[in-house]
């Protein structure tokens, strides 16, 4: 069956568009004629040839495409704002006759304006992209427009933030924060059953601490509440809330009273669960910041629980390494937070492990991270970066920071409580960039009776070979345990790649991949090989 073209966008999506980007374009006008600004208009032409195997019949389909995207990026940094605009058109034509020539329009923009030393800052984003929705069950794992154009959900994301906090030599410390999200993700042609889903979610948090232990009663506290707000579901509600003071009973050791709330509910429906407890212990405190917290809990809510021991701790041993977490109770039972990280000129780890409890449609990234990198524009992945120098580094006017992370694979509505560790490793010295990440997650869907399981492994490196050429390879593998169906898929991707800079405004890059999926649900099985060769040339 033929695939047509994607068609325009809706009048009411069309609003929230111009609306985004108008803002935005009121806040970077001032300065958008201003000689520290840069433009980077882009032409990017490639070809890509491509044999694929799908089920049922596992039939071989063999194609080509050639690819053509213009694309212009503006950037500014100034004192007090700082401004991104990112815009592509892409066009492609096939020479199978199973698929029919498409167009697409995308963009990103971000707006942030500053005050008071940088105490106030407002944020302004917004973004249009294609993403393949693949039945949200993994079906699209390794896919993307070219081969699979027919499961592409047009999806718009618009955010503001406001953050105020106090300043930071101040003994008592505050911080609060207002954000406001909506996203709208449209019914692919080839529907995955799932509809149009359009979310939006508000919240404000905050926290509060004293900036020294030393000398005198401390604190340390916060809380959240948010409401996301589904078109076709319930609302979810969250809110909780957490306060420790310390009171010194001997150098280095305080005694501790602590608090917890918590309420998650979604409207119209039996799940509803309100957690609080109250606990006292102590607390032994040493170096600049390090601590190490026990507390003996009381639960208060309407619950089964028993009482419990409780503890945290912080850990900071360098300017380099930290290491915290949490042992705690929520209404689920035990929980364990954990987040460290050690970082080195070259070398930087991450460790983390957590539970979240969120519509599926918000959890816009995995946990997996490997920190702040600094990119040049353009930059595809990690290969072309390198890791920041240091928190004082500002980037040039061709330069961007970015956090990498492993990205959700789906777009659903649906309430889970995610459960993850990650471990991430990154490494760049001399000509070469790596990067190491695994983690393993349970996905339970709490309206329905299902558990998922997924567990996640990449390996990515860059090797410069000459100044102007390099050479790029990635190895990335997925497991998944559906527990709706007696379903277990296991998917691979081998991708290489050669690059080079033919002058300082174009390069080359040609790539080979085979991507594969094995399920125990013979219809989702899988195999594809494709060749591409790209042309880059920035105005």
């Amino acid at each position: 069956m033929a695939i047509t073209t994607v068609t325009a966008t809706k009048p009411f999506i069309l609003k929230y568009n111009v609306l985004a980007m108008s803002i935005i374009a009121i806040c970077c006008l001032p300065s958008a004629l201003r000689a520290d600004s840069s433009f980077s208009p882009a032409l990017e032409l490639s070809s890509h040839g491509y044999q694929l195997k799908s089920a049922p019949a596992m039939a071989t389909d063999k194609g080509a495409a050639l690819e053509v995207v213009p694309s212009i990026g503006w950037r500014y940094q100034g004192p007090r704002m700082q401004s991104r605009v990112d815009l592509n058109h892409q066009r492609v034509w096939y020479k199978d006759s199973q698929r029919s020539p498409y167009s697409l329009n995308e963009f990103d923009a971000s707006n942030s304006l500053s005050g008071f030393d940088r105490r106030l800052v407002w944020t302004l984003s917004a973004s249009q992209n294609h993403q393949i929705r693949g039945g949200g069950e993994g079906a699209g794992l390794f896919q993307d427009r070219i081969t699979t154009v027919g499961s592409l959900s047009r999806t718009n994301r618009y955010a503001s933030n406001l953050r105020f906090s106090n300043a930071r030599h101040k003994e008592a410390q505050f911080a609060l924060n207002l954000s406001a999200n909506k996203l709208e993700s449209r019914r692919p042609e080839q529907d995955d059953l799932f509809g149009n889903i359009d979310n939006e979610q508000f919240g404000v948090s905050f926290t509060t601490s004293k900036a020294h232990q030393h000398g005198g009663v401390f604190w340390r506290g916060g809380g959240s509440a948010f409401r996301t707000h589904r078109d076709d579901r319930d609302r979810l509600i969250r809110d909780n809330g957490q306060l420790q003071i310390g009171i010194p009973v001997l150098p280095g050791l305080a005694w501790m009273l602590k608090g917890n709330y918590e309420q998650n509910s979604i409207q119209n429906s039996d799940f509803t669960n309100e957690f609080s407890s109250v606990g006292t212990g102590f607390e032994w405190y040493f170096g600049r910041v390090s601590r190490l917290n026990f507390t003996y809990n009381t639960v208060l809510s309407d619950s089964e629980q028993a009482d419990f021991v409780g503890a945290d701790f912080y850990l900071a041993p360098s300017r380099r390494s930290s290491l915290s977490g949490s042992w705690d109770k929520r209404y689920f039972g035990r929980t364990v937070q954990l987040a460290g990280d050690y970082r080195l000129r070259f070398l930087t780890m991450r460790l983390s492990y957590t539970d979240q409890l969120t519509a599926r449609s918000f959890l816009e990234a995995e946990l997996v991270n490997l920190g702040i990198f600094v990119c040049p524009d353009g930059a595809a992945d990690i290969g072309d970066c390198f890791t920041l120098p240091g928190p004082g580094y500002e980037p040039a006017a061709n330069e961007r920071l970015q956090q990498f992370f492993d990205l959700d694979l789906n777009i659903r509505d649906d309430v889970i409580l995610n459960r993850q560790g990650a471990f991430a490793l990154g490494y760049n010295r001399s000509r070469l960039t790596s990067s190491l990440e695994l983690s393993s997650s349970e996905l339970r869907y709490v309206e329905q009776n299902r558990v998922d399981r997924r567990h996640n492994a990449r390996l990515q490196a860059s090797w410069r070979l000459t100044p102007h050429s390099r050479l790029r390879t990635n190895v990335r593998g997925y497991k998944y345990s559906f527990g709706a169906s007696d379903r277990d898929d296991k998917s691979w991707q081998y991708e290489i790649g050669w690059g080079r800079d033919l002058s300082s405004a174009s390069d080359i890059n040609l790539t080979a991949r085979h991507s594969r999926r094995s399920s125990t649900v013979e219809s989702f099985n899988y195999r594809e090989n494709r060749l591409s060769v790209s042309y880059m040339y920035r105005f």
